[in-house]
């Protein structure tokens, strides 16, 4: 897909994209941004994380590629490009950043191993890299394959704009790749009753006695009942030379 193409997409895609997802993401964000820290949201959207991480943050920036994405966060953040990861010349400054976000970005991109290498320049060290993917070995995705299907979505798993597909092992590995340490990975099992169309019937104890099973089964069988992979890791601290002349002992 060429970069005009892709950018075409994410434009039409912008509304769709904007509806960000304030769960497992937002809840590292905040644990993991240091009070008056400094955060890049690489894929930004329109900023909705930016807008949570306001109150805790000393400085947001973001990149977006979509340009009405772009403009809306532009209200919300200190400093917002609109540009791809894979320009050149990204006015970011390498080693200034406490947090550095990638949510649901990777598997869009051509390659998405330089992409986060570059991410982790602009990390200081000892920064944190939290990144999400959607996890393809998911029992949906496996049940359409098996039936000889590939669906073609807005959004999601089979999110048109997919270049790229992860596995727990194959998106840990990615991570290691770049350098990263203290790779966790978690995935996100969905709640049940969400998918209730009866409001009502949600919250009714056999509903939520069923979601807390199905929870605990998903804790089992992360890989297969897990829809997105959800990753934290810790750029290593620079390492400090001795002084010429040091002996080590």
């Amino acid at each position: 897909m060429s970069q005009r193409a892709l950018t075409d997409l994410y434009e039409a895609k912008a509304g769709a994209y904007s509806r960000f997802n304030t769960g497992l993401v937002a809840d590292h964000a905040r644990r993991l941004l240091p009070p008056g820290g400094r955060v890049l949201d690489l894929g930004c959207a329109s900023g909705g994380l930016l807008e949570i991480l306001r109150p805790r943050a000393g400085h947001l920036a973001g990149l977006e590629l979509s340009a009405s994405g772009a403009r809306a966060a532009t209200q919300v953040g200190d400093h917002v490009v609109h540009a791809s990861i894979d320009d050149p010349d990204l006015p970011f400054e390498a080693d200034s950043y406490d947090l550095v976000v990638l949510a649901d970005v990777l598997e869009h991109l051509v390659e998405p191993a330089a992409a986060l290498e570059r991410a982790v320049g602009w990390c200081r060290p000892g920064g944190w890299v939290l990144a999400s993917t959607p996890n393809i070995a998911h029992w949906r995705a496996r049940l359409e394959l098996l039936r000889g299907r590939w669906p073609s979505e807005e959004t999601g798993t089979f999110d048109a704009g997919h270049l790229r597909f992860f596995t727990r092992e194959s998106f840990a590995a990615l991570l290691h790749d770049a350098g990263l340490e203290r790779v966790e990975l978690e995935a996100v099992v969905p709640r049940l009753h969400n998918h209730l169309p009866i409001e009502r019937v949600r919250h009714r104890r056999p509903v939520r006695r069923l979601d807390d099973a199905w929870q605990r089964l998903g804790r089992r069988l992360p890989t297969l009942l897990g829809y997105q992979l959800v990753a934290v890791a810790r750029r290593p601290e620079a390492r400090r030379h001795p002084p010429p002349g040091a002996r080590s002992h």
